[in-house]
């Protein structure tokens, strides 16, 4: 078979695979092999081999007792995040300029997703030197403050990606033992904020606060940026508070009816 053959097969099965994973999603019910078979006018075999596929990764489930499918929760999770990404930059947006206003200091807003915490936006802050997080970018979940925040407050299903990822050593600095980092964890969850002082990046501090949606679990970051002479390794209260404030009136625009702990008045 030449290379371009190879390509195409690879490309159709893609495509397949998508398709078998609408049409369980366009079911209400669960569904079995032979109406998917039918409806993509495709072989049992084929159908069988892109759901196991699916299965593994967490986008459909199978009853045992039916043998029939349905959508994953990985697939409700993923929809959840794209979703809540772009209410996350709308709801977001008035918060994060007014705390660039209050505090002078990069503000950076991150989404959570199954894989980890995604920056969505940057605003730079007043000062000449200008300590910035390009959009897109992934943050470590164990060496920002924005990923501490994201774990400490996140879906369980976040914890596994965790030990995948393992523990990398950024900095002299970078919390090394899984029982460290459960500790940490544990603090920032009681206090409502995390920090990481020259954690992933030597002399850059970042003070973030969670983004909580309906469910109380984390949709989302807000933090301040900036250098270990501006957000010193125990930050002033003012910059605390100002970080909670702005958080706290993200997550009740997102539905979020709690405080976040310890929180600030509503």
């Amino acid at each position: 078979m030449a290379t371009g053959d190879k390509a195409d097969t690879g490309v159709r099965s893609v495509q397949l695979a998508f398709d078998v994973l609408e049409a369980v999603a366009a079911e209400q019910d669960e569904i079995g092999v032979s109406e998917l078979a039918n409806r993509l006018a495709t072989t049992k075999g084929t159908v069988f081999r892109h759901l196991q596929t699916l299965a593994e990764r967490g986008y459909v489930s199978q009853n045992p007792s039916s043998t029939r499918y349905k959508l994953g929760v990985r697939a409700h999770l993923l929809g959840q995040a794209a979703a809540g990404r772009i209410d996350l930059l709308a709801a977001s947006e008035p918060p994060a300029r007014a705390l660039r206003e209050e505090t002078g200091i990069t503000v950076v807003v991150s989404a959570v997703s199954v894989r980890g915490v995604t920056v969505m936006t940057t605003l730079l802050g007043k000062s000449p030197l200008e300590i910035g997080v390009r959009p897109g970018s992934e943050l470590t979940l164990h060496a920002t403050a924005q990923g501490k925040a994201a774990a400490a407050f996140a879906h369980p299903s976040l914890m596994p990606a965790i030990r995948r990822r393992g523990l990398t050593r950024e900095t002299e600095h970078t919390i090394q033992d899984f029982d460290a980092l459960a500790d940490e964890l544990a603090r920032c969850a009681a206090r409502g904020y995390a920090t990481a002082p020259e954690e992933e990046t030597l002399g850059i501090n970042a003070l973030a606060a969670p983004i909580l949606g309906r469910d109380g679990h984390a949709l989302g970051t807000i933090a301040i940026v900036g250098s270990i002479q501006h957000i010193p390794r125990d930050p002033a209260t003012e910059q605390i508070d100002a970080v909670l404030r702005a958080a706290a009136k993200v997550s009740w625009e997102l539905g979020y009816a709690g405080r976040i702990p310890p929180g600030a008045p509503r």
